[in-house]
């Protein structure tokens, strides 16, 4: 274990991994929540979508299980060593690489939506942008990883900083692009029905808020670290990331199905409206239905 000329401040290494690990875990059980909600009210969805789900949990379980492991570790099986809180235990590089899979599927899943629901000839602009950033992002985590597996102390990721750097404010752009292209196509759908403009303007406070909140706790994360890097506050946005993106995922498929069933069990003039909107509908090209892109709305007013 590497030397330390004074033992490092446990509020600010410790302390800051340990409040990440508590947000990851509530925020884990939330996901847990929403994937149960999910796979109830899933019926019309297509197998691909199904699995991906299950996938995403798989693997934010298995995050989970990353960090509390690394923290047991620290605060556990070397309690009275505090030189081992400054080296870098294999869960934490294991965990970057979890996570960053799991984030790119969430990418994909989102960006593929936004080209079958866009009907602009050159709809393929944005989602190979959003493509090509995800696969950088994950590549930049993979060799992030792969050095941290190879260095002694949390000290020496100054030497490749670089990529941590670069990757994460890749990943804030790549989220912010996503809110605003969902944003604006949500907004062109509009009909001047006001109960199907009123569903549509909540899902544009679902894209807003979902996107813009990864994008934060990313910048938070790079800002941390350049800040303070002594220290493990970037630890604690980073354990959290990952969840925000899987329940960001699964709040957008629930409240899709949250608002038919509103409109469904309204009393009244029964009435139609077919609109697309980029919340990961049922499409044949999931083997679901109805049609791919396209909500079927019966309400009675």
């Amino acid at each position: 274990m590497p030397s330390l000329a004074q033992p490092p401040k446990m509020d600010s290494t410790l302390g800051a991994a340990f409040l990440g690990h508590s947000a990851t875990m509530l925020l884990y059980g939330v996901t847990s929540m929403q994937t149960y909600i999910y796979y109830r009210r899933s019926q019309n969805d297509g197998r691909v979508l199904k699995l991906s789900i299950l996938v995403l949990w798989f693997l934010d379980s298995l995050h989970a299980a990353l960090i509390t492991a690394a923290l047991y570790w620290y605060c556990v099986t070397h309690f009275t060593d505090p030189r081992a809180i400054q080296v870098p235990y294999w869960p934490i590089p294991t965990m970057i690489i979890v996570s960053n899979v799991s984030n790119m599927i969430v990418r994909c899943v989102f960006s593929y939506q936004l080209w079958k629901l866009n009907m602009n000839k050159h709809k393929w602009i944005i989602p190979v942008v959003i493509a090509v950033a995800s696969v950088y992002i994950f590549g930049d985590a993979t060799y992030f990883s792969i050095q941290l597996y190879s260095v002694e102390s949390f000290l020496e990721v100054k030497s490749f900083s670089w990529s941590l750097y670069l990757g994460l404010s890749v990943e804030a752009g790549v989220d912010l692009l996503v809110a605003i292209t969902q944003c604006l196509l949500l907004w062109s759908l509009q009909t001047g029905i006001q109960r199907t403009d009123m569903m549509l303007r909540i899902l544009i406070t679902y894209s807003i808020n979902t996107g813009l909140l990864t994008s934060l706790v990313a910048i938070g994360a790079l800002v941390s670290y350049s800040v303070s890097p002594r220290n493990y506050a970037y630890f604690a946005f980073y354990f959290v990331l990952s969840k925000l993106y899987v329940n960001a995922l699964l709040a957008t498929l629930n409240a899709r199905s949250t608002l038919l069933e509103q409109k469904r069990t309204r009393g009244g003039m029964p009435s139609t409206v077919v609109f697309r909107v980029p919340t990961l509908p049922a499409s044949s090209a999931l083997g679901g239905t109805p049609a791919v892109g396209c909500l079927k709305v019966e309400y009675r007013s």
